[in-house]
């Protein structure tokens, strides 16, 4: 068992925030000491995992919280998903780094670029391929919230 300070500094977030999410019902505790002490066992661990992969991806605690609450909700399939989306924004981030490297190289005079690559790593087309891709994985309001946040 864990106890909210515990728990917060294993995941390197507040004791504050724990409350909140209890308060939320996002993470409730496994137990509650006659004292009042909040207790977590190794399962609320993984949930907490799981919120905080979620909020990495920029999607609100409330619709975090439905999709948990879904009885269609899969720790291991999420995780998965997680992890598509995580490689994708690694080869989006290579991509613009890339980008950088050869506009600065440009600007030294050792690599020409076009008007056309100084803006390739922007594309409109690669943004929507994004966003349509991120729909089929989770649920179309819970990415329309995102991209409007």
């Amino acid at each position: 068992m864990y106890t909210v300070r515990q728990l917060a500094r294993i995941a390197g977030i507040t004791p504050r925030t724990l409350h909140y999410y209890d308060e939320i019902d996002l993470l409730k505790p496994t137990q509650v000491g006659e004292n009042g002490y909040r207790y977590y066992e190794q399962e609320s661990l993984l949930r907490l995992q799981q919120i905080l992969f979620y909020r990495e991806l920029n999607l609100p605690l409330e619709e975090i919280r439905k999709i948990m609450a879904s009885s269609e909700f899969e720790a291991k399939a999420a995780l998965q998903e997680h992890k598509v989306e995580l490689k994708k924004r690694i080869e989006r981030l290579e991509h613009l780094i890339r980008t950088v490297d050869q506009t600065l190289l440009h600007m030294e005079g050792k690599f020409e670029m076009s008007q056309k690559q100084l803006f390739e790593a922007f594309n409109d087309e690669q943004q929507a391929e994004m966003e349509k891709e991120a729909m089929q994985l989770y649920d179309p309001e819970i990415v329309k919230a995102s991209m409007k946040h």
